[in-house]
Parts: structure tokens; C-alpha cells; sequence
């Protein structure tokens, strides 16, 4: 039998939870949060009460790659989604 796969089956994890960032970041949550407040860190995409909040992998990945660009695409986008 021949199966289409979906194009979301091909992509990695389209979410970040905490965890998933401070391993990858390898620093604390607080520096996280300290970041976020500053507008130099992706905001939650998701936030489904205390204990749920994932990030946008693919915004994730972007400032990972390059913190200072992503920090300044947000500037120019007018702080769309920092």
C-alpha cells in the first residue's frame, strides 16, 4: 500500500517546552524569563495554564542560530511576537 506522508510527519517538533530550551540554551529558566521581559527572547506560543507553555521551534531555532539578528528582526518587525 502506498502512503502519503503529511507534510507535518516530515518536520521535527514544531513546539519547545521549557525543558527542551534550557537543555538546548543550557541555561536557567529565571535567565529565560529575564530575556523574554527584555524583548530578546521568543514569547510562548501556547499557553495553556502554569504548568503548559511551549515556544515556536522554528522562532526558537532562528535565535539560536543568531540571537543578536533575531533580537533586531523584532525591532524592525516592531516587536511582532517578542
Amino acid at each position: 500500500m502506498n502512503q502519503k506522508k503529511s507534510p507535518d510527519s516530515t518536520r521535527c517538533a514544531s513546539l519547545y517546552a521549557l525543558a527542551d530550551l534550557l537543555s538546548k540554551g543550557n541555561f536557567s529558566k529565571s535567565h529565560v524569563y529575564k530575556l523574554m521581559a527584555r524583548n530578546c527572547f521568543p514569547k510562548p506560543t501556547l499557553v495553556l495554564g502554569p504548568r503548559f507553555t511551549r515556544w515556536s521551534a522554528e522562532e526558537c531555532n532562528q535565535w539560536f542560530a543568531n540571537p543578536t539578528l533575531w533580537i533586531e528582526s523584532q525591532k524592525e518587525n516592531g516587536s511582532k511576537g517578542a
